[in-house]
């Protein structure tokens, strides 16, 4: 059994829902300190569900996330050693509090009230100093259901509650790293954030955002540049599907592109546009891009040409398009800023050429700036980045929250 924490040691509980991934994780962090121990990580996929349907449903994963998020609570808890099962809660005042507040919270959400009442509430207090939920930005109806099932918590363990931008979480994913002693690796339990010398730049790329974001300071943002339609993730999606390569796409079209070129073949493809590679603005445009794709295909097909042998080739020229605008935009929104570091988030940010490429144009364009990649393991969507932005923002918690947070589908960094 984990003893309750001391004023020098904070216990998060963080809880992502704001998309398709159900994720819990619960850490505990020093007060002052740049490093954290994991106590659990746990992400639930729900990606095999919408591949039937080519992209993510929205109220399919408001509803899975109900289904998940009490057993997979009962498991991080149980990895943590943060509660004992065999203890009952016999608290009167807070059970009557809890059975008067309840079900208005979660009304919308009758399911997740019963397993919560069945399974949740006559266990005991775990020693949790703050509870961390994804508030923003994502999709409404499943951002509803963590954010509610945080204010219940919130309730029925009488703990501050905070919301998290998400954005701000795939930030701080870049700056997580295993712990080191002696310049060697300890366990992937104990974390460390690196340190960051600003003024920063971030570069967020996952399905539903394309952002450049100036950090001038700790926790203060600035988006200087974001995608006018579709995000670059939302394009791997898109054109995944032109080519019949199922969802989601950035894996797919990545796996693709290393694979054999038509150039190879002596079927070369045309090369497709940069969109906004030279504009003067910082912003992006990926629409256009994917159409390129789809009539491209059109063409080839009318030519009597084997769509499946030039995949590899069209998926390489696609993908190098899609890298040249980022990194492009991206080391110029650098120089202008004078920035001396650059962080990359999101999704996306798992994809090798990308990371390649802004590897080499950073050290050979500014070799002055320190460039932080989020370890591939962490580019999704996961609860361990929200309790690592919580570690930041913990002073900001409060016990009475409960009663007025709302989710925030279209939440900006600020």
């Amino acid at each position: 059994m984990v003893k309750r924490s001391t004023n020098k040691i904070t216990r998060i509980l963080a809880i992502e829902t704001s998309c398709d991934e159900t994720a819990i994780a619960s850490i505990e962090a020093p007060r002052g300190a740049r490093s954290f121990r994991v106590l659990s990580n746990i992400v639930l996929s729900q990606v095999a569900m919408h591949a039937e349907w080519g992209g993510v449903v929205p109220n399919l994963a408001k509803r899975e996330h109900q289904k998940a998020l009490v057993p997979l609570l009962l498991q991080a808890l149980k990895q943590s050693w943060l509660f004992n099962s065999k203890r009952k809660n016999k608290n009167v005042k807070l059970q009557f509090k809890i059975q008067k507040s309840l079900p208005a919270i979660l009304e919308r959400e009758s399911e997740l009230l019963k397993q919560l009442q069945e399974k949740i509430i006559p266990l005991p207090k775990p020693p949790i100093d703050l509870i961390a939920i994804t508030q923003g930005p994502g999709l409404e109806p499943a951002l509803w259901v963590g954010v509610n099932f945080a204010r219940a918590l919130s309730v029925v363990w009488d703990i501050p509650l905070i919301g998290i931008n998400h954005m701000e979480g795939h930030i701080v994913s870049a700056l997580i790293e295993p712990k080191r002693i002696s310049n060697v690796k300890v366990k992937m339990s104990n974390l460390n954030l690196k340190s960051v010398v600003y003024p920063a730049l971030a570069l967020l790329v996952s399905g539903g955002h394309t952002e450049l974001v100036f950090i001038k300071k700790p926790l203060h943002h600035q988006i200087i540049g974001e995608t006018r339609d579709d995000a670059a993730g939302e394009a791997f999606d898109k054109v995944a599907r032109i080519l019949g390569l199922g969802y989601p796409g950035g894996p797919v079209i990545s796996s693709e592109a290393n694979l054999e070129t038509a150039d190879s073949l002596g079927c070369p493809v045309p090369k497709l546009p940069r969109p906004m590679i030279h504009s003067k603005d910082f912003d992006f445009s990926f629409s256009g891009l994917k159409t390129a794709v789809l009539y491209l295909v059109r063409d080839l097909e009318k030519q009597g040409a084997d769509i499946k042998k030039l995949r590899p080739a069209i998926c390489k020229e696609f993908q190098d398009a899609v890298v040249d605008v980022l990194v492009a935009k991206t080391i110029r929104a650098a120089k202008q800023y004078k920035v001396k570091t650059i962080l990359l988030g999101g999704g996306v940010a798992a994809n090798k050429e990308l990371r390649k490429r802004l590897e080499k144009e950073t050290d050979d364009i500014l070799p002055r700036v320190t460039l932080h990649l989020p370890q591939s393991n962490i580019t999704g969507d996961n609860a361990l980045m929200i309790a690592a932005v919580a570690i930041f923002r913990r002073k900001y918690a409060k016990k009475t929250i409960w009663k007025t947070m709302k989710p925030n589908a279209n939440m900006r960094l600020c």
